[in-house]
């Protein structure tokens, strides 16, 4: 490398090669590129980007790419980034393995869009998350509003079929959701008010022009619900995110994954059909622990009319939700905010809950079956509050909560062999063993 100007120059003058960067640190103003097939860089260096308007890497239309072993941080003064920070797009067969991204504090640290046959494993992402505003101005019918907000994603999958997302480690240790946190940056807080009301804001956010909402972002998302597919999530520890995992997407299995003090530990919704979610533990989540619904993204199918094409389904179900563990349930850093929740309140607080539509329109989602779950009611031993260990109430409602008689209410929910302790309301609103909705 010392016989180049940069890493630029180096990656530029050996296409399609494989590069070894030599220990220290490099400084760069303007991201890595690399575009030629068959790229590969690894090596024990770090590298620093100092201009926040520049993702560290991109990599574009390109196949068989692999960077390893490499770190990727910015500059103080340059953190709060406009870009990503890995950034692949356009491309076929990418791995990055053991790669650390840290202190890039915006929307997403690794994205991988419109690509196939993407791998992320036994990478380190820390500290991702910055203060935004949340614009949810278009389309103006369902929301029509903006919020001060707090967000950050450490891994995105946008329009992705083939995917891996392993063994990685997703930690937010600076910008937690605390109230201190969020009166120092006014979160919450509209910047955009809308005349008339969306469909999708509530009453009360229009009326006091707030949301507590302003915990934005995830540690995975895989989404694109019309094209991401075939992608597995394991053995990920994820901490402190807004929600662990969001998917929009199909045939996804997410297994012995470690979430922990999350509002959400993961969600599936805007028609996630075959989500085989098994064997993870999900502690300390505050408002969900797993959710599953149809969201606005949600369509039947269309037949062609006219200059219009043909629209395929968008649904949720078909899918299995078996073997995992709740525990520390609302004992977490985000319970503050979401305290006063009420039970039938957008279905209240719960470590299991499948629920309606967003949008009465949307198809209700169908055929999924929980079995062999534990929902442990960690206060009924000891937990630390205060400082001090005592025993508490739970701080959820049901173990399982399943909206019923509401339009696009979930069909075919089948619900046998799990253990779970009651929550305050009980352990249920649902019928167990049995399956009322065909």
């Amino acid at each position: 490398m010392a016989s180049y100007p940069s890493l630029q120059a180096a990656i530029d003058a050996n296409p399609g090669r494989i590069l070894q960067i030599p220990p220290g640190e490099y400084r760069i103003d303007r991201a890595l590129r690399i575009t030629h097939d068959d790229t590969e860089l690894y090596g024990p260096a770090r590298i620093v980007q100092n201009n926040e308007t520049e993702p560290l890497v991109r990599i574009d239309g390109a196949k068989r790419i692999r960077i390893a072993d490499l770190t990727f941080t910015r500059s103080p003064g340059h953190q709060e980034a406009q870009q990503a920070g890995v950034d692949i797009g356009h491309c076929e067969d990418v791995t990055l393995s053991h790669v650390r991204v840290s202190e890039n504090h915006t929307h997403t640290s690794i994205r991988a869009s419109s690509s196939r046959d993407i791998t992320v494993e036994d990478c380190t992402v820390i500290d991702y998350k910055g203060p935004t505003i949340d614009d949810r101005t278009a389309p103006r019918h369902l929301s029509g509003y903006a919020f001060k907000s707090i967000d950050g994603t450490c891994i995105q999958f946008l329009g992705v079929q083939g995917g891996v997302i392993r063994n990685n480690r997703l930690i937010e240790k600076r910008l937690l959701p605390t109230p201190e946190i969020q009166k120092q940056y006014d979160l919450g807080q509209l910047t955009i008010v809308p005349k008339v009301r969306g469909r999708l804001m509530s009453q009360q956010i229009f009326d006091t022009h707030f949301t507590n909402n302003w915990h934005q972002g995830a540690a995975i998302q895989v989404t694109g619900p019309m094209e991401s597919r075939r992608v597995i999530i394991s053995g990920n520890y994820i901490e402190h995110p807004a929600q662990g995992i969001d998917l929009h997407c199909d045939n996804v299995t997410v297994a012995n994954n470690i979430i922990t003090h999350a509002m959400i530990g993961m969600k599936a919704m805007h028609g996630a059909r075959h989500v085989l979610i098994d064997g993870n533990q999900f502690v300390y989540c505050d408002l969900w622990g797993v959710l599953l619904m149809p969201g606005a993204s949600s369509h039947y199918s269309q037949n062609a009319e006219g200059d219009h094409p043909a629209v395929a389904e968008n649904v949720d179900g078909g899918s299995i939700i078996s073997n995992n563990i709740f525990s520390n349930f609302g004992f977490g850093d985000q319970y503050w905010n979401w305290a006063q929740q009420k039970p039938g309140s957008f279905g209240g607080r719960n470590p299991i809950a499948i629920l309606a539509g967003q949008l009465a329109e949307n198809p209700p989602i169908h055929n999924v079956l929980i079995t062999g779950n534990v929902v442990y009611d960690s206060g009924q031993s000891t937990v630390l509050l205060d400082g001090k260990w005592v025993k508490a109430p739970p701080r959820y409602h049901y173990a399982l909560y399943v909206d019923q008689d509401k339009p696009a209410s979930p069909m075919n929910v089948v619900v046998s062999g799990n253990l779970f302790d009651a929550g305050t309301e009980g352990v249920s609103n649902y019928p167990l063993g049995s399956t009322p909705r065909n």
